[in-house]
């Protein structure tokens, strides 16, 4: 999430919602949740990517 939707002055006074905030903030993770891994980089990359110029 970005850090620019959030407002930097927010001030929760609803005990009810302060209480809720604080509940969902210690549930655990979502284990349907994962990151992936990005594939390899090929052996030739540096060669693919960073082409010199013979001038």
């Amino acid at each position: 999430m970005a850090t620019i939707s959030f407002k930097e002055d927010l001030v929760v006074t609803d005990v009810r919602k302060i209480k809720e905030i604080a509940t969902a903030l210690q549930q655990p993770k979502r284990k349907e949740i994962n990151s992936i891994q990005p594939q390899k980089l090929p052996k030739n990359a540096g060669a693919i990517w960073f082409k010199r110029s013979e001038n």
